[in-house]
């Protein structure tokens, strides 16, 4: 059977007027989403959402510029299993160990964690697609 595909990640902030959408390609992703869909919600404390932001931006910049990955979330996906963010599974059936990327979700990793973790990103995406998606993003700025 195969891997389930997870829904479009949406942060949304608590407003005195109700949730709204945390950035723009958040609200990107809500305004597609049909009326009357139901959400299950979880605050999260703030890593740094600029630095977060950044991140995804550089993300979608290399896969626009490069065509080599469908999406920012296969190409975040290939940057963990190629750091060694990444666990084992094991099929009960066939007792094949298969790697698989582990989270860096908010509750599994620290802010100083991910920072560590997105210099390595950044660089590795320097020296695989050929220029710094960072250095880029700030002459576009």
């Amino acid at each position: 059977m195969a891997k389930k595909e997870k829904p479009p990640h949406i942060e949304a902030v608590m407003t005195a007027r109700g949730l709204r959408a945390h950035t723009a390609d958040d609200a990107e992703k809500m305004a597609v989403v049909p009326q009357g869909k139901v959400f299950e919600l979880v605050p999260v404390s703030q890593r740094s959402s600029k630095q977060l932001r950044t991140y995804w931006k550089a993300l979608g910049l290399v896969v626009k510029v490069t065509g080599k990955w469908p999406s920012p979330e296969t190409l975040h996906r290939d940057i963990k299993m190629t750091l060694g963010y990444r666990e084992q599974t094991i099929n009960l059936r066939t007792g094949e160990i298969t790697l698989v990327p582990d989270s860096i979700a908010l509750d599994r990793m620290s802010h100083d964690e991910f920072c560590g973790f997105m210099n390595q990103a950044m660089e590795l995406l320097a020296d695989a697609v050929g220029f710094d998606p960072l250095a880029f993003l700030q002459e576009a700025a």
